[in-house]
């Protein structure tokens, strides 16, 4: 069962390095609670704890004129948090929840709020000289793209209906619930993450739909079996630059080299 709002604020909290007594007030929890929900955390200065140097580091920069950019704020996490190496994967994983970005935002901004002073969380989007404009353009390139895709599954609704053939509610009921999976399907294949299903499976496995249906499964599966092998086991790259090993096994190397050629 997972633990209540009250619950983890105290988990938190204890974290920070804050005492029994102190949570208790906070959270208005007993202290049998307390104490059962904290036994395995060990109390440490709150100056040292991940949270608090995290805190610290976002409030320096959130308080700048143009505020602190995402991908800062997740550095800082990655920095103070650390990552851990997945071998099921072959990638770092960052050790911080969203939960923990989560908190420390707020903390930052109640800190800004103590010392009457602005934090801004800026998106890595934002051109910051030109802060309105780059809104507006992108908006607009929104819109457009919407149209797009509108304009092409309508196309495709055309084309490819389903019971096109039939007049009654039913069909009509599929209709509206194919042309909405169409929209999200085209999306899919459009924006890289938008489904979370890596873009190779997600073809791979509608070649294998669309062939069983068409009656010719033998080429999908052929090329899905040439396709699908991977690593059981990633070993932990043992660089002096860990740093770039993350980012080559994010695949942003790939993507950057990919753009430039």
């Amino acid at each position: 069962m997972s633990n209540t709002h009250k619950e983890q604020q105290a988990i938190a909290l204890r974290k920070e390095g804050m005492s029994i007594a102190k949570i208790m007030t906070a959270t208005g929890l007993k202290e049998r609670k307390v104490k059962d929900l904290i036994r395995s955390i060990p109390k440490v200065s709150p100056i040292n704890t991940p949270l608090a140097k995290a805190v610290e580091r976002v409030f320096q920069l959130a308080k700048m004129q143009h505020g602190i950019r995402d991908y800062e704020l997740r550095d800082i996490m990655r920095n103070e948090y650390g990552s851990k190496w997945d071998t099921s994967t072959g990638k770092y994983v960052s050790s911080y929840s969203r939960d923990d970005i989560k908190y420390v935002r707020e903390k930052v901004r109640i800190r800004a709020a103590q010392e009457d002073c602005n934090v801004l969380f800026t998106p890595d989007w934002i051109d910051e000289t030109a802060p309105t404009a780059g809104r507006e353009y992108l908006e607009a390139a929104a819109k457009n793209l919407m149209h797009r895709i509108e304009s092409a599954a309508l196309e495709y609704m055309e084309l490819h209906a389903t019971r096109w053939t039939e007049d009654s509610e039913e069909a009509d009921l599929a209709q509206l619930k194919q042309r909405y999976a169409v929209e999200r399907h085209l999306l899919k294949l459009a924006i890289r993450g938008y489904g979370g299903e890596p873009l190779a499976k997600l073809l791979e496995r509608s070649l294998v739909l669309t062939d069983l249906l068409e009656g010719t499964p033998d080429a999908a599966m052929t090329s899905v079996n040439a396709t699908t092998e991977k690593l059981d086991y990633y070993p932990e790259p043992k660089s002096i630059k860990p740093f770039l090993d993350f980012v080559e096994s994010q695949g942003w190397l790939k993507e950057v080299e990919h753009r430039f050629i």
